[in-house]
C-alpha cells in the first residue's frame, strides 16, 4: 500500500474508531479474537456460488438533460451503467473470474500463525495503537494470504466486534488486488456491508475502473450493495457524478439506498450546493423525500442558512415538505428567528413551515403559540400546524387547548379534538372537565357531550 493511500486509510479509520464504542473491552474473555480463533479455525468454508439477485435496468427518474460529448457532463454520463462508453470500456478492462473454490496458495499452517498474530493485534485495548498496528500487520502480509484471512477473520466471528479493523483489511485488498476481491466477494461473501465498503474504497479514487468492474454483479439482498458502495465511493470526490450515475437503476430500494450514502457529502458542501443538487433528482416523490433528509442535516448545521435553501426551492411541493423540518431544528435554536422566517415565506410554503415552529411553541408557551397561529390567518392549509399544537397541549394544558379546536376548518376534526381532549382530561381531573363542557355546551357537539356527562341512573322498578 502506497504511503498516501495509508495514512488516509489510517485517518479514516481513526475517525470511526474514535465514534464507535469499545464493544469488545466488556465482552467476557471467553470470545476474545484468539479464544474464537481457537475454537472455530477449522470450520467448514460455506459452499461457493454466485448469488441471485436483481439486475439494473433502464429508467429516467433523474434527469432529462442531454449530455454534451467532451463536456464535464458527459464524463458523469460515461459512468452510467448502461452507456455505450460504459460497455465498451467494460470489455477492455474484464474481471479476472475465481471458479472452483479457495483462491490462497498458503499452507494452513501458515494461515493459522497469521490469523493467531491478527488476533494479539485484535486484542490490544488502546484504539489508536490497535490501529497501527493493523496497518503494519496489512503491510507484512502477501496478496496470497488476504482472501484466506478474510474468510477467517468472518468465519471466526470477529467482524461485528471489529469493523474498523476488517474495512482496513478489505480497503487494502482492493487498493491492492481490486479483481481478485470483487470476485472472491461475488463469491464467497454474502454480507452487504463488506461488499459496500470494498467497492467504496476503489471507487472514490477510480470510479470508472470500479463501475467496469462490478458490471452485470447482482446481489440477492433488498439491495444491490455493489451499486450502493459504488455510488458511496463516487460520492466522496463528486456528488452531482454520483447522483447522474444512478439515472439508470431502476430498483426503487437500491436507488434510494445509494442516494442516502450521497447526502453526507452534499451536506458538508453547503445549503448552496444542496440547492443546486436536489433539482436534478426529476422524480417528484424521490426528490421531496430526499430533501426531507437533507433538510434535517442541513437544519442541524446551519439553520439560518437552510432556512435560505428553503426560500431559494423553485419546486413548491419539495419546499413545503422540508420547510416543516427546518422550522421545527431552527425554532430550536432560534424561536424568534424561526417564527420570522416562516411567516415570510410564500403562503403555499409559510403554512407547513408553521408546523415545526407551533409544535416546538406548544411545548414551550402554549399561550403564545395560540396567539401566534392565530396571528397567521385563517387559511385551511394551517390546520397541520393547528394539529401539532392542539397534540402538544391536549395533555399538559387541556384548556388552553379546547379554546382552540374552533379554528381547525373542518366540522369532522373539530368534533375529534374535543372528543379526544376531553375523554383524557375527564380521566385525570374529572370534576375540571365536565365543569368546561356545560360551560360550553351551546357550541360543543352532541356526540361529544354525551360522551362526557355522567349517564343517568336508570329507576329501579
Amino acid at each position: 500500500m502506497n504511503s498516501s493511500k495509508k495514512h488516509e486509510l489510517a485517518e479514516r479509520t481513526l475517525i470511526l474508531s474514535l465514534l464507535e464504542g469499545s464493544l469488545f473491552s466488556v465482552l467476557p474473555y471467553q470470545i476474545t479474537p484468539r479464544n474464537t480463533l481457537i475454537a472455530g479455525f477449522w470450520l467448514i468454508a460455506l459452499a461457493i456460488g454466485l448469488l441471485v439477485g436483481r439486475k439494473s435496468a433502464p429508467s429516467a427518474d433523474f434527469t432529462d438533460e442531454t449530455t454534451i460529448p467532451n463536456s464535464p457532463e458527459s464524463a458523469h454520463a460515461s459512468l452510467s451503467l448502461d452507456s455505450p462508453f460504459y460497455v465498451a470500456e467494460a470489455r477492455k478492462v474484464g474481471r479476472r473470474e475465481i471458479t472452483g473454490g479457495s483462491i490462497s496458495t498458503a499452507n494452513e499452517e501458515a494461515i493459522h500463525q497469521t490469523m493467531i498474530e491478527l488476533s494479539d493485534v485484535l486484542n490490544v485495548g488502546n484504539r489508536i495503537e490497535r490501529t497501527r498496528q493493523m496497518i503494519a500487520f496489512i503491510d507484512r502480509i502477501d496478496n496470497s494470504e488476504i482472501a484466506d484471512i478474510v474468510q477467517n477473520f468472518r468465519e471466526a466471528g470477529w467482524v461485528d466486534y471489529n469493523r474498523s479493523e476488517f474495512s482496513m483489511l478489505i480497503s487494502a485488498w482492493m487498493d491492492r488486488d481490486p479483481f481478485t476481491a470483487i470476485s472472491f466477494l461475488d463469491q464467497n461473501e454474502t454480507d452487504g456491508w463488506t461488499r459496500k465498503t470494498a467497492i467504496s474504497a476503489w471507487a472514490a479514487d477510480s470510479p470508472e475502473e470500479a463501475a467496469n468492474a462490478i458490471r452485470g454483479l447482482e446481489d440477492s439482498g433488498e439491495v444491490n450493495d455493489w451499486v450502493v458502495g459504488l455510488i458511496e465511493g463516487m460520492a466522496r470526490n463528486d456528488p452531482d457524478g454520483a447522483l447522474l450515475a444512478l439515472k439508470d437503476i431502476e430498483d426503487s430500494n437500491t436507488k434510494n439506498q445509494a442516494i442516502r450514502e450521497i447526502l453526507p457529502e452534499v451536506v458538508i458542501r453547503g445549503a448552496e450546493f444542496a440547492g443546486k443538487w436536489i433539482e436534478k433528482i426529476r422524480d417528484p416523490k424521490l426528490q421531496r423525500d430526499t430533501a426531507k433528509r437533507l433538510a434535517s442535516s442541513l437544519a442541524r448545521r446551519d439553520p439560518e442558512s437552510a432556512s435560505d435553501w428553503i426560500r431559494n426551492m423553485t419546486t413548491v411541493a419539495t419546499r413545503r415538505d422540508a420547510s416543516e423540518v427546518v422550522s421545527e431544528i431552527y425554532a430550536q435554536q432560534d424561536l424568534d428567528g424561526a417564527k420570522l422566517w416562516a411567516e415570510s415565506l410564500p403562503q403555499d410554503t409559510m403554512t407547513e413551515a408553521a408546523e415545526g415552529v407551533a409544535k416546538y411553541l406548544a411545548r414551550k408557551d402554549p399561550v403564545e403559540a395560540a396567539i401566534w397561529l392565530r396571528s397567521l390567518g385563517n387559511d385551511p392549509d394551517l390546520d397541520g400546524a393547528r394539529f401539532r399544537f392542539l397534540q402538544e397541549t391536549g395533555q399538559q394544558e387541556p384548556q388552553t387547548a379546547l379554546e382552540n379546536v374552533s379554528t381547525l376548518s373542518r366540522p369532522k376534526d373539530q368534533e375529534r379534538y374535543y372528543r379526544d381532549i376531553l375523554k383524557r382530561w375527564h380521566k385525570t381531573d374529572q370534576t375540571a372537565a365536565i365543569a368546561w363542557a356545560t360551560e360550553n355546551s351551546e357550541f360543543l357537539p352532541e356526540k361529544v357531550l354525551k360522551g362526557i356527562f355522567p349517564k343517568p341512573k336508570k329507576k329501579k322498578k
